[in-house]
């Protein structure tokens, strides 16, 4: 057994001997490098923020529509004898659409334009006769007058006792048959002047039998009022159709008009000819552009909204009526800087940009906060925090924070 003296005078030996032991070890070894403590540079892409153009704008959801859209609907009823059109042909205005079976409408205007050709004839017949009857009126009355000096000259020769008073008497006969025949022949005029009106009227009640006819056949030929794209058919050849009855609609797409209800906290702002940008939902950008040329007088009480409505042109065709869009109104343009969305980070409600920055014979980033508007495309417009000529991070700002080292890449 050792004692307790003894212990403590061996371990009053040994804790020397032992530090001794550790000091020399960790001389023995090397001290790490500077160089080897520092992470490596994180390659990014940087992006120069430069001054650009800014839009006040608001977004609103409307449904277009078409600047014409008119159903086709027969004026008279009948069976389909031909489509000599398909849906969604652009068509011509006048161009026949449905046709109907001619029925008894053909045969009609055939036989009121026979007719039309004989009364005609039997005017032109008429109006013959009374040339003939005037002129024959003419003789008649010059015979009278002729008549009438015979008559004046037996008198005078029976007076004188130059003639027998029985020549007198043949005057006399002589001119009251002349004054007899003209009497019947200007009664032949007014009976040829009467042919020639009854003729006048049949004339022109053949006329507007025919019109008849030719519109009735012509109803049976559906055509297109306007110049626009054939929708669908619910009927097909074959059916019978009663007037009023829907064939198909005709759409003039050229122009398309959107309608857009604007809240009354943006009518100080509100005017005609503010631009309007349709949206793709996909990519976000801009698909068309327009203006508002409609605001309407009255205010929606219950939405607490105006109707607007913006112009817009569909040369290419790949709008469509009743379709819902997305639309942007700018209010104004200005002056500012946008900043890449995929170059923004968040902590809570605070949004960060990493800012290259030259520290010595390197590049660092440093976060800096930033206070951020609207979104404009694939950008946001800054408020505060950044400024033009600013280079900023825009490629693995998860991985990078404030101070680290970068390499900025090509």
């Amino acid at each position: 057994m050792f004692k307790k003296a003894d212990v403590l005078l061996a371990s009053k030996l040994l804790f020397p001997a032992l530090l001794a032991s550790f000091f020399t070890s960790a001389c023995g070894k090397s001290k790490p490098s500077a160089a080897a403590s520092e992470p490596p540079p994180t390659p990014v892409k940087l992006q120069l923020l430069k001054s650009t153009t800014v839009q006040d704008v608001s977004e609103f959801v409307g449904r277009l529509e078409a600047q014409q859209r008119v159903s086709l609907q027969p004026e008279i009823q009948g069976r389909i004898e031909s489509i000599p059109v398909s849906s969604g042909d652009r068509v011509q205005q006048g161009t026949p659409i449905v046709l109907l079976r001619p029925d008894r409408s053909g045969p009609e205007l055939n036989s009121a334009i026979a007719r039309v050709n004989s009364v005609k004839s039997a005017y032109g017949t008429a109006q013959a006769q009374v040339k003939a009857q005037e002129a024959q009126r003419l003789r008649d009355a010059a015979n009278v007058e002729l008549q009438k000096l015979q008559f004046q000259r037996a008198q005078q020769l029976v007076s004188a006792g130059a003639q027998a008073k029985q020549q007198l008497d043949i005057a006399q006969r002589d001119l009251n048959t002349a004054i007899a025949t003209l009497r019947a022949t200007e009664e032949q005029v007014q009976a040829a002047k009467a042919s020639l009106n009854q003729a006048q009227a049949n004339v022109r009640q053949a006329e507007a039998d025919t019109a008849t006819a030719r519109v009735s056949l012509q109803f049976k030929r559906v055509l297109a009022p306007i110049t626009g794209e054939v929708g669908d058919f619910p009927v097909k050849v074959g059916d019978y159709v009663n007037t009023g009855q829907t064939l198909t609609t005709i759409t003039q797409n050229d122009n398309l008009y959107l309608r857009i209800s604007i809240p009354n906290n943006y009518l100080s702002q509100l005017r005609r000819g503010l631009p309007v940008e349709l949206i793709d939902p996909n990519t976000k950008k801009p698909l068309v552009s327009g203006s508002i040329n409609f605001i309407s007088p009255e205010v929606d009480t219950g939405a607490q909204a105006v109707l607007t409505k913006a112009r817009f042109s569909n040369k290419g065709g790949s709008l469509r009526e009743g379709q819902f869009v997305r639309a942007r109104v700018i209010w104004n343009e200005r002056s500012g800087v946008l900043l890449p969305t995929v170059a923004v980070s968040n902590i809570g409600a605070q949004s960060f940009v990493f800012v290259a920055q030259n520290a010595g014979s390197k590049q660092t980033v440093r976060r800096v906060p930033v206070k951020l508007g609207a979104i404009q495309g694939q950008s946001y417009q800054v408020l505060d925090g950044v400024k033009p000529g600013d280079q900023i991070a825009v490629t693995r700002i998860l991985t990078l924070r404030d101070g680290s080292p970068i390499q900025p890449e090509s």
